[in-house]
């Protein structure tokens, strides 16, 4: 389903597209406990990367450019988001960027890699029927990526989720202590330290914030952070569902996996897609203020929300929708994709 709602024009100058908010989707995780050892302090410098040409379980080199790496975000407790970058497929100087946030919160950016908008997806034939035991399971190129058309940095966010760590405590150190107002501040400052200090051949693209499920609570935050911070500030965001995360498990947990991604040793002993441990704080009620200021401020917005989504419901969004009290310029009706009612 689709709503048009009339909102005031865009006056900054800037190359923006539209801003993509709100994502509706629920996930279905699996969760574990992580933890930092104290050998994190032997890794070195608090930022780091890597291009990654050849990964285990994918049949020869790479056909995009992968690049993981560290970002530390936060100096006194050590905190280090990791990353994923994958650059464009098509024209990586012209193409917008795109982060992408998985929600939870605590569920790690790797899902939207190879199970939602990434080039690479799990051979679930072979892992299902071929796969012998100790084997490592096997990647294929997915050409519908969105890296066709955008470059993508897919953020392990909060700390403690995915290959992100702290390097002053274990999950119940203060480090790890995190919650919505403290992982807005550590995505804004990750974006601000990437573009400036890695990738300044960037700063001018168009930026996109994108993600699933929880993400929804943080995604109009942290654009309306970036609307406020800075003088001629990109825009956000997208959204889509995944199902079927258990070979994920087993490929980022093989040491081999590990090594090629660049990952610090000692600091994620057990990697698993979501992490519900993490000492979180929900201190973000509601994302509608955000909303409503991004938009008096002149950003386009594209809300949508599954029709059978029981976490939350359709009914919900439209509720929510109407209490900003925008005036409705098109009636509610069907859209249409290849000639199929797709809402």
């Amino acid at each position: 389903m689709n709503l048009c709602t009339e909102q005031p024009a865009v006056t900054r100058r800037q190359q923006l597209l539209l801003l993509l908010l709100l994502l509706l989707l629920t996930s279905s995780p699996l969760c574990s406990r992580v933890s930092a050892s104290a050998r994190a302090r032997s890794n070195g410098g608090g930022s780091s990367r890597r291009v990654v040409r050849h990964l285990p379980g994918f049949d020869g080199p790479l056909p995009f450019e992968l690049e993981t790496g560290y970002m530390e975000v936060d100096r006194t407790a050590g905190v280090r988001l990791f990353y994923y970058f994958i650059r464009s497929e098509h024209s990586p100087a012209d193409d917008p960027l795109l982060l992408w946030l998985t929600g939870g919160p605590g569920c790690s950016a790797f899902s939207g890699l190879v199970y939602e908008v990434g080039p690479l997806t799990f051979d679930l034939h072979h892992g299902r029927h071929g796969r012998q035991g100790g084997e490592l399971p096997r990647l294929l190129y997915k050409p519908e990526s969105w890296t066709k058309r955008a470059s993508v940095i897919f953020l392990d966010s909060p700390v403690g989720t995915g290959f992100s760590y702290a390097a002053d405590a274990d999950t119940d150190g203060a480090g790890f202590r995190t919650g919505d107002t403290i992982a807005v501040r550590h995505i804004l400052s990750f974006l601000r330290k990437w573009l400036q200090e890695l990738h300044p051949d960037l700063l001018s693209n168009p930026l996109y914030i994108a993600g699933d499920s929880y993400s929804g609570m943080i995604v109009p935050a942290v654009a309306l952070g970036i609307a406020t911070s800075s003088p001629e500030p990109h825009q956000p965001s997208l959204n889509l569902k995944t199902t079927g995360y258990t070979m994920s498990i087993i490929w980022a947990n093989n040491d081999t996996v590990r090594e090629a991604l660049g990952i610090h040793q000692g600091t994620v002993p057990s990697w698993q897609r979501c992490n519900f441990d993490i000492p979180y704080t929900r201190d973000i009620k509601s994302s509608i203020r955000y909303h409503l200021d991004l938009t008096t401020r002149g950003y386009r917005s594209l809300i949508y929300s599954g029709d059978h989504d029981m976490g939350i419901p359709f009914i919900g969004t439209q509720a929510w929708i109407r209490s900003l009290n925008f005036s409705v310029v098109d009636e509610w009706r069907p859209w249409f994709v290849d000639g199929q009612v797709g809402g």
